[in-house]
């Protein structure tokens, strides 16, 4: 999942710096199919979807205008996402305890 949620970070920011050339349904549809197969973190994975979903509405908005109501929506995603991964990255951390 770690590697799925970089994958999609790449895709946004990409997307951000050249929105014409790029297109976050990919990802969005990636996470959906990885939510239900992990299915653990469902919320965090729903919320990150739900901000890139808002990302994606404003794509048009940042291509045409670059206002920042377009780059905070982008923002959201991106801070989302790295959350997301930070919380794999803790549960690798986490070292196993037998009792």
């Amino acid at each position: 999942m770690k590697e799925i949620l970089q994958q999609v970070k790449e895709t946004l920011e990409k997307t951000y710096n050249n929105p014409e050339d790029h297109d976050l349904d990919s990802s969005i549809q990636q996470l959906q199919v990885a939510k239900e197969q992990y299915g653990d973190r469902g919320t965090m994975i729903e919320d990150v979807i739900r901000s890139l979903t808002q990302a994606k509405n404003a794509k048009d908005q940042l291509e045409n205008a670059g206002d920042i109501s377009s780059s905070a929506s982008f923002g959201e995603a991106y801070n989302g996402l790295n959350q997301a991964i930070e919380s794999y990255n803790e549960t690798e951390e986490v070292p196993f305890n037998r009792l």
